[in-house]
Parts: C-alpha cells; sequence; structure tokens
C-alpha cells in the first residue's frame, strides 16, 4: 500500500470512529434511549450494535421524517464501514475512498439535523 493509501485509510478510519461517537451519543438522547457499544471497540462489536440500533428505530416515539433521517444516519455509516472493508480487503481505489468519505459526510449533516430536531421535540 502507498503512504497516499495508507494515509487515506487512517484519516478514514478516524472519521469512522468520530461519526460513530456522534450516533452513540444521539441514540442515547432518543425519546426511547439506545446504547451503542463504548470505548475501545471493534468493528465486529461497532456493526451488529448499529445494525441493532436500526432494527429499533420504528419503535421510536419520533416523527416518521425523524425516524428516516435517523435510519438514514445509520445506514451512511454502515455503507461506509462496507466501503472501508472493500479497501482494506480489495484492491484501493481512491473513488471508493471518497465514496466512504461521502457516506461519513452525510452521517455528520443527519446527525446535525437529529440533534435539531430531538431537541425541539424536547421543548
Amino acid at each position: 500500500m502507498s503512504d497516499f493509501e495508507e494515509q487515506s485509510m487512517r484519516k478514514l478510519s478516524s472519521h469512522l470512529s468520530l461519526t460513530y461517537t456522534a450516533l452513540v451519543t444521539v441514540s442515547k438522547f432518543l425519546p426511547i434511549p439506545v446504547s451503542l457499544p463504548t470505548g475501545p471497540i471493534s468493528n465486529m462489536e461497532a456493526i451488529p450494535a448499529v445494525r441493532r440500533a436500526m432494527a429499533l428505530i420504528e419503535d421510536q416515539p419520533l416523527p416518521e421524517d425523524v425516524q428516516a433521517e435517523l435510519n438514514a444516519a445509520y445506514a451512511f455509516w454502515l455503507a461506509a464501514m462496507d466501503v472501508y472493508a472493500l479497501l482494506a480487503t480489495q484492491e484501493f481505489h481512491p473513488a471508493r475512498a471518497m465514496s466512504a468519505a461521502a457516506c461519513l459526510v452525510q452521517v455528520e449533516s443527519v446527525v446535525l439535523d437529529l440533534a435539531e430536531s430531538l431537541q425541539g421535540l424536547g421543548d
């Protein structure tokens, strides 16, 4: 792997971790709090936890649009993880790295929207 590829993978790994932390925070402030694993965890723990959280969305007493945003955030994060796994196990391609990064940008955007929506529900 070239220096560029290694640097890209490190940046994606860091971005995955940061966005996962944002999902953990938003999830615990839902009307019915959802607890995702925290601390030093592996992808083998995080991925199934996010999938379980997605399955619980329909049980949340939230408007449909907020449920859809939450579902999108979880889905974009899982998609970024899938692309990251492809980058790590298959041939590295900059377009794949950009795809993973784009998914994570969407997670950030959706999480910001969710934070505003959830705060508005509490008012």
